[in-house]
């Protein structure tokens, strides 16, 4: 489901609850105000927007292909293991279940990442995603359903045809958390699937828990802005600007090959 599924697994987005004020007086309540970007924050799945983000699926004559994804790619769906080229991914298992039913998994190395159902509903307009994420401190779940937009070839299965997102479901708290540190010029961003420690104005690092040998460079463009530059083989595959506004962040993922856009907010916990 291309980068709305990235973008919880990169960017820990989805669902979560506005914080409540530091019990105490306006003095606590000040000091949460003017802590800026550090701290854990936590996902509004209700904030979530995309732009220019349509999957585009085929699942005909056993064979699947995502045309929508960077670069497109298709492999064989018949239940068993097949070897890909994907950014942290060396194969990928896609098994029909029925009509409007199909279940995928994910393997790096032989390790296992994550397994999901997609489900078309019976008058053919939506789909729910349900998946799990394998990888990180803990495995997360969650779902989300997607509106049709462009209908499914002819003889093609249900899933096939262009998608947008409709809205996300429950996620796992542990996948919706993010936590910033600042120490002088250097930002410490850790979330359930990895992070990194990066020179805010310095060269791009790697991060923690990453496969897919993508790369992230941190600066401060703003007295509350951030801002991250993820590249992968010299490419910029996405840019990500950070606004603090209290207990308030505004996040904007987009992706130049595209020009495509995410957004959504989190709240300080």
């Amino acid at each position: 489901m291309k980068k709305m599924m990235t973008a919880i697994a990169a960017f820990t987005l989805v669902a979560g609850t506005a914080a409540c004020t530091p019990a105490g007086t306006e003095e606590a309540a000040e000091a949460a105000q003017g802590a800026g970007l550090a701290g854990t924050w936590k996902a509004n799945v209700d904030s979530a927007e995309s732009k220019n983000n349509i999957s585009n699926l085929v699942l005909a004559d056993g064979q699947y292909t995502c045309n929508s994804c960077i670069p497109p790619y298709s492999t064989a769906a018949n239940g068993e293991w097949q070897d890909v080229d994907r950014p942290g991914v060396d194969q990928i298992m896609f098994e029909i279940v029925d009509e409007n039913t199909v279940k995928s998994a994910t393997r790096f190395e032989g390790e296992d990442l994550g397994t999901s159902t997609w489900t078309v509903s019976e008058d053919g307009q939506t789909m729910k995603q349900e998946f799990v994420n394998l990888r990180g401190d803990e495995s997360t779940k969650g779902d989300l359903t997607l509106a049709r937009v462009g209908p499914a070839p002819d003889g093609s299965h249900a899933i096939s045809g262009e998608w947008d997102l409709a809205e996300y479901g429950d996620i796992s708290d542990s996948a919706l958390m993010t936590t910033y540190a600042i120490d002088g010029d250097s930002i410490t961003v850790t979330y359930n699937t990895g992070g990194f420690t990066a020179t805010l104005g310095g060269e791009a690092v790697a991060m923690d828990g990453d496969n897919s040998g993508t790369l992230v460079a941190a600066e401060k463009t703003g007295d509350n802005i951030y801002r991250e530059t993820y590249t992968r083989d010299g490419e910029t595959v996405s840019v990500v600007e950070t606004t603090v506004d209290g207990n308030t962040l505004s996040i904007v993922s987009k992706d130049p090959r595209d020009n495509s856009e995410f957004r959504y907010t989190a709240t300080r916990q």
